[in-house]
């Protein structure tokens, strides 16, 4: 991979970011009581955001020395200590986030200003009593960090008996493939959720921890070891999802919130791919999505705040927004010290420019050719964001394909009218009674790489299905061939268009019932079905995917639907 980037000229343009964010901060900062409020809600406006804050501002402080900005970051963690005192109105698991990124802040600083803290904060937090439990892996991650900062800043030694029961957790959820799966309960069950958003979210935590603690003491470097260990591994796994342009990719919960944008920058920042043009890219890749205001998207669109495109529930503006900016503060720590490899194993990865990568554990496949990408779910997860078979993450050389992120809200549904308010890519069969018959598999299909591709095959008393979703030059294909085993009344391909970004417009033109010609940012595409009755577009905009305003495009599939039938069709999105 070339190194047509210098990590140094990443790394000033960090320091910038991060300077020029300050002023976000004391815009969202209520003087009097330093309440650090989302502008755009209510419903817990503050949680953690001010100790995320407080680490943003340490390390600006750290560049700059100004005085007013050392006095801003320490309010941030006296507000951060009056939330942790509020143990009725602030959840155990918020309170976990605002004691490990609050002490954080205190360790990032500077030697003299960090030992002048102790006296003002060391007795709160040596005494206090965190009463979360391991809600999942990623509070067990932070939860830690938290044990080591405490000991680290000389405030109380650390419980090795919790260190290592907290890091075992972490070791337990990563699988064999060396995903970290985030849903592992308290009782060290494992529910089958697999967001990829956490496992880099995880591996995040455990190297902020590292990055952050300077001096080890000899006693806590086994620890060390451990926590190396799974990083290598998950940096190991992350890397089989990163496309050519710096993205990342990602489904299920917290996909592409932007903290996964500065988690992801801060471990390529532990690399020697920072030496490569990839970390160049996946910098500047969020920066354009900066608001006048001088914060910034929460998903990867130019849409306003106040439209929540693509959020969760959880996704706040202050909170994410801080998160996020917390990854480029580590990883200015880091490249302040000369911006090593972590492990001598993190200072020899490669990226290929191709590559294949199946992974029953998580229920994830991940195909790279020379300027393509694309990734595809073998299963149905348990929160249903996706059905099985999903391909996501498409890219093309550039080109800016109408393509939406898919999402469906399966999880919180009561019915199937998820499957039409939803954004999804794949087969829907309707039968005479009204019910839906779609890839809601909760086991992973057979799956076969292909030299372009992958096929999936799913079966059940319905039907049987072989899909293949296909790579080829300037194009993406989606092929069907269907056995019926009982009869049904309609058979549609649903595909997730991007309508609008915010910034960018889809116009269509129907060229025939079995093509449409699209235009989406200057780029112009064809979506075809040569056996198509019908190609349309729903009249219902959903903003429920992170890519924009989107839409169900429909491919209506012609019959016969009765028992014994076979059909076959293939849809193709060409760029032109």
């Amino acid at each position: 991979m070339s190194s047509s980037v210098s990590w140094t000229k990443v790394h000033a343009s960090m320091k910038q970011v991060l300077s020029d964010f300050v002023p976000v901060i004391r815009s969202w900062t209520v003087t009097e009581y330093n309440q650090l409020l989302d502008p755009f809600e209510t419903h817990y406006s503050e949680n953690y955001a001010p100790a995320n804050a407080a680490v943003i501002l340490s390390a600006v402080y750290r560049n700059e020395r100004q005085p007013e900005l050392l006095e801003q970051c320490l309010a941030m963690v006296r507000r951060s200590v009056e939330l942790l005192r509020d143990r009725e109105g602030v959840s155990p698991f918020c309170r976990v986030f605002l004691y490990h990124y609050s002490l954080m802040a205190l360790l990032q600083l500077p030697e003299s200003e960090r030992q002048s803290c102790q006296l003002e904060f060391g007795n709160f937090y040596a005494e206090y009593a965190d009463d979360c439990m391991q809600v999942n892996t990623n509070c067990a991650a932070l939860q830690w960090g938290m044990e080591l900062f405490t000991d680290s800043l000389g405030y109380r030694p650390a419980d090795s008996a919790k260190l290592d029961n907290l890091l075992s957790m972490v070791e337990l959820a990563q699988l064999p493939s060396h995903f970290i799966n985030d849903e592992l309960t308290h009782e060290r069950t494992s529910l089958d959720g697999m967001p990829i958003a956490y496992h880099l979210f995880t591996v995040f935590i455990l190297a902020g921890t590292l990055i952050t603690i300077e001096r080890w003491k000899p006693e806590h470097n086994h620890f060390r070891e451990r926590a190396e260990t799974i990083i290598r591994r998950g940096m190991q796994w992350i890397l089989r999802t990163l496309a050519a342009d710096g993205t990342l990719a990602m489904t299920e919960r917290s996909s592409y919130q932007m903290f996964t944008w500065g988690a992801g920058v801060a471990l390529l920042g532990i690399t020697n791919l920072k030496e490569s043009s990839i970390f160049g890219k996946s910098w500047d890749f969020w920066l354009k999505y900066k608001k006048e205001d001088g914060s910034y998207s929460c998903t990867p669109n130019y849409l306003p705040h106040g439209l929540r495109t693509g959020f969760e529930s959880y996704t706040h503006v202050n909170m994410y927004n801080n998160l996020a900016m917390t990854g480029i503060a580590l990883a200015d720590v880091w490249l302040s010290r000369g911006g090593g490899g972590l492990t001598p194993e993190l200072s020899c990865l490669e990226v290929p420019e191709e590559d294949q990568f199946l992974d029953a554990d998580s229920g994830y496949a991940f195909i790279k050719r020379r300027g393509q990408f694309m990734g595809c779910t073998l299963r149905m997860h348990n929160r249903k964001y996706v059905p099985a078979m999903q391909g996501f993450h498409y890219r093309l050389d550039g080109v800016m394909l109408p393509l939406a992120e898919p999402r469906l809200l399966g999880y919180q549904a009561k019915d199937q009218r998820y499957l039409s308010d939803g954004l999804w890519e794949g087969l829907m069969l309707e039968d005479e009674q009204g019910q839906y018959v779609y890839p809601d598999t909760q086991q992973n299909v057979e799956a076969e790489l292909l030299e372009n591709g992958i096929r999936l095959i799913w079966e059940t008393e319905s039907l049987a299905c072989e899909k293949e979703l296909l790579m080829r030059d300037r194009e993406f294909a989606w092929k069907y061939k269907l056995r019926l085993k009982r009869s049904f009344v309609s058979c549609q391909q649903m595909l997730p268009l991007l309508i609008h970004d915010g910034k960018n417009e889809l116009r269509i033109q129907p060229v025939s019932d079995q093509q449409l010609s699209l235009s989406f940012g200057g780029q112009q595409s064809r979506l075809t079905c040569e056996g198509a009755v019908q190609i349309g577009i729903s009249l219902t905009r959903s903003l429920m995917s992170v890519s924009g305003a989107a839409a169900l495009a429909y491919v209506t599939i012609p019959g016969p639907y009765t028992a014994d039938s076979e059909i076959e069709w293939e849809t193709r999105l060409i760029a032109n």
